[in-house]
């Protein structure tokens, strides 16, 4: 499940994956590699709503991607803000 804490880590090493393991940081988050992946998938996707790219039908499932794996409404639209 993300949460803000996993977001404001990822944010923090502006989703460089390969910073964040060769740092010694405390990672209180508890953000794991498929976390970090999984944001870099709905990133991704996000963007490609976001550009009006997007059919209908992926923009839905994008959607119900987010209510799955996202704490609560503050944590989605923290991942939404990581494509503005």
């Amino acid at each position: 499940m993300l949460t803000l804490d996993k977001l404001k880590m990822y944010r923090r090493f502006d989703g460089d994956i390969d910073g964040f393991a060769r740092s010694r940081v405390d990672n209180r988050s508890g953000i794991t590699d498929e976390d970090w992946r999984v944001i870099d998938e709905l990133r991704q996707a996000l963007f490609v709503v976001r550009s009006g790219q997007a059919a209908p039908e992926f923009a839905a499932s994008v959607e119900q991607r987010l209510f799955s794996v996202a704490a609560d409404d503050a944590t989605r639209q923290a991942l939404r803000e990581l494509v503005t």
